[in-house]
């Protein structure tokens, strides 16, 4: 396709409030290569004191800034591209970061379209605080006739990873004022049945992760639009785009989805999905149709059946129904139940022994995988070298699976773990004069002293009574710091139950820590996305009060 050589790009800011990014995203836009771009920043009525326009009005004539009243994401973006002089579009979140060849490369991939209705997208990395340190999210790039099936089933786009024809709005119209979250899939998805969407596989975007989005603030109205929106996707589908884009019979396509949907959560939308599915069975063979309710009973047996009956039945029971129902689809390690009421040594012994966790690389489980620790691997030695820590207690160390790969800058470290024959490992395969591994008992045992204890994925395992004991225990070390795991925006912590695992607010009832000196937000992305608040806070210990008995 023939670009012109002086096409303009319009890169649209919308801001609200946003006084502390804002001037980061606008950097990153004026430092693109491609020499034809307007910066354009919407105001969307923010109610800081003038701190967002401030920082807008700082740049004078090398932006072109709109200030208008609040009505949320959507109408800003929509007011920009009203305002905009150029030919395509490109959206850049205030708190976001462009890459400086992202207009370039985009365009680039444009030019060589066989069409002008196309729009490109790109991968994108997540950071917290240090955009250098910011995990790459690779996408699969599917063929364009196959885009809006994966959107369905995937949900993986980053709206500002896109550069989109201004036609494309004239065409399909803008985002939607009624939604809140969902705007952007809405609008890509009306795009897509119009516009060929092409993958390239440069990370050109940097999408920084924190605990002010709009996204963990309002996860109830995530919840309700993503349930609508993908209930709608599923329904648009035709027969043909199902077939072509995943290479199976219509029904099994509409299962896939279904499956996607119950595992992310999203079950008004598996619902839907299933019905589809259910009604397409008519005229296919019959190992066909036993492979289609084989897929669509797996996800409501787990979430309406199973899950319910775990509070009414004995540890025992729960234990054999799981297996029962999971062994026909693949072996899974035993359910937590089966070490419940062991005393910690036995329990977490028991644990690594039969990989209760379900780790596929590590038996400390899919969030010590080396993509849930990417943001960590990279953040925690420059912690450490900001607060001069010479000596580092790990506690509980695990199976030491993604922490070998942690350059950290202490003279010594020591992982500490009550399961006899993981320390044992430990030592024989990494032990060396800086680095050391103990069994020790976290709640009774004499620690080592260090400067930092980091207490990871630890106390969300354990009772109210048994967190308490390890956090008197650190207290009692000497240890000036304590790192350890702390999900922000949760509202209510509850004790462990019946349960082996939950997520915990370490500024709440009963531990009723301070505000950490420091959060470092782990960009985790386990059970699609629904702990995004997890972070590492780091914390005095002499400024941890002990719960009263």
């Amino acid at each position: 396709m023939n670009l012109p050589s002086s096409a303009l790009v319009s890169i649209v800011i919308p801001v609200y409030n946003g006084s502390n990014y804002l001037a980061e995203a606008i950097d990153s836009a004026l430092a693109q290569t491609y020499p034809h771009v307007e910066v354009v920043v919407v105001n969307d009525g923010s109610s800081d004191d003038g701190r967002t326009e401030q920082v807008a009005l700082s740049y004078g004539d090398r932006i072109r800034y709109y200030k208008k009243e609040n009505g949320g994401v959507a109408s800003a973006l929509n007011y920009g591209i009203e305002k905009m002089a150029g030919d395509y579009f490109s959206w850049l979140s205030h708190d976001d970061l462009y890459m400086a060849d992202k207009v370039a490369r985009q365009m680039q991939a444009l030019a060589g379209a066989a069409s002008p209705r196309t729009i490109i997208y790109s991968n994108y990395a997540v950071f917290s605080d240090d955009p250098g340190s910011a995990v790459s999210v690779a996408l699969k790039g599917v063929p364009p006739q196959a885009f809006r099936y994966w959107l369905t089933v995937e949900n993986a786009l980053h709206g500002c990873a896109l550069l989109i024809p201004k036609a494309a709005f004239a065409e399909c119209g803008t985002f939607d004022l009624t939604l809140r979250t969902t705007q952007d899939y809405d609008l890509w998805f009306r795009m897509a049945a119009s516009f060929s969407f092409v993958h390239i596989p440069d990370t050109l975007v940097k999408a920084r992760s924190h605990a002010q989005q709009d996204s963990l603030k309002m996860g109830a109205i995530v919840l309700q639009e993503c349930n609508a929106l993908l209930s709608g996707f599923t329904v648009k589908l035709g027969e043909a785009e199902l077939r072509d884009a995943s290479g199976e019979p219509v029904p099994l396509a509409y299962a896939r989805i279904a499956s996607s949907m119950w595992q992310r959560g999203f079950f008004q939308a598996a619902m839907v999905a299933s019905r589809l599915g259910l009604g397409a069975l008519a005229g296919l063979p019959l190992r066909v149709k036993a492979r289609v309710l084989a897929r669509l009973a797996l996800g409501p047996l787990t979430y309406c059946v199973l899950h319910p009956l775990r509070r009414l039945l004995p540890a025992r029971a729960r234990g054999i129904i799981r297996r029962v129902f999971s062994g026909a689809a693949r072996v899974r390690p035993p359910p937590a139940e089966t070490v419940q009421g062991l005393a910690l040594k036995e329990k977490f012994s028991e644990v690594y022994a039969k990989n209760i966790f379900g780790g596929g690389k590590s038996r400390s489980g899919e969030g010590s995988d080396m993509v849930q620790t990417a943001v960590i691997r990279r953040e925690i030695p420059r912690l450490l070298k900001s607060l001069d820590i010479k000596t580092f207690l790990d506690a509980p160390c695990g199976d030491w699976y993604w922490m070998r790969h942690v350059d950290l800058p202490v003279e010594r470290y020591v992982g500490v773990d009550i399961v006899e024959g993981l320390i044992a490992k430990n030592q024989s395969e990494f032990g060396n004069e800086k680095v050391s591994f103990q069994c020790l008992n976290l709640a009774s045992s004499e620690l080592p002293a260090a400067d930092l204890i980091f207490s990871r994925d630890c106390l969300v395992h354990l009772s109210f009574a048994d967190a308490q004991k390890i956090i008197a225990n650190f207290k009692r070390s000497g240890a000036k710091y304590l790192l350890t795991t702390t999900f922000t925006e949760r509202k209510v912590n509850e004790d462990l139950g019946t349960g082996f695992w939950r997520p915990l607010n370490k500024q709440l009832p009963p531990f009723n820590f301070p505000p950490p000196q420091l959060l470092i937000n782990e960009g985790c992305t386990e059970g699609n996305n629904m702990f995004t608040d997890k972070c590492l806070g780091l914390w005095k210990l002499e400024d941890i009060e002990l719960a009263q008995a």
